[in-house]
């Protein structure tokens, strides 16, 4: 049965796979996927520590991947665990660092007198 009180730190399962939830607004929520243990990383991901790998039941090692996307109906989605205080905040600061990152890349636009 879907949770309608679902908030941001919370860990939910969509399509088989762990998502934490970035933001919620409006119905839409932003999920972050929950990745095994890999070689290759992306710049967005941070690790998950020890005790909440422990309380969420995952693999030490496990990754979180910063990369928001939004999903559209997230009264469908339900709870299936929630990150600690620091992990949420430190996710928070990785989505923003990504963010900051891309704005970079995307270089000034051309409406911007320099």
């Amino acid at each position: 049965m879907p949770s309608p009180t679902i908030t941001a730190g919370d860990v939910v399962r969509w399509r088989g796979l762990l998502h934490v939830i970035a933001g919620i607004q409006s119905g839409s929520a932003a999920l972050c996927p929950v990745l095994p243990t890999r070689t290759v990383r992306h710049r967005a991901d941070i690790l998950i520590e020890f005790p909440d790998t422990l309380h969420l039941g995952l693999v030490d090692g496990a990754l979180i991947r910063c990369k928001p996307f939004v999903f559209h109906n997230a009264h469908k989605l339900t709870r299936d665990g929630v990150l600690s205080p620091a992990l949420v905040s430190r996710v928070q600061r990785a989505i923003g660092r990504e963010l900051d990152a891309r704005r970079v890349e995307a270089g000034c636009p051309k409406y911007l007198v320099r």
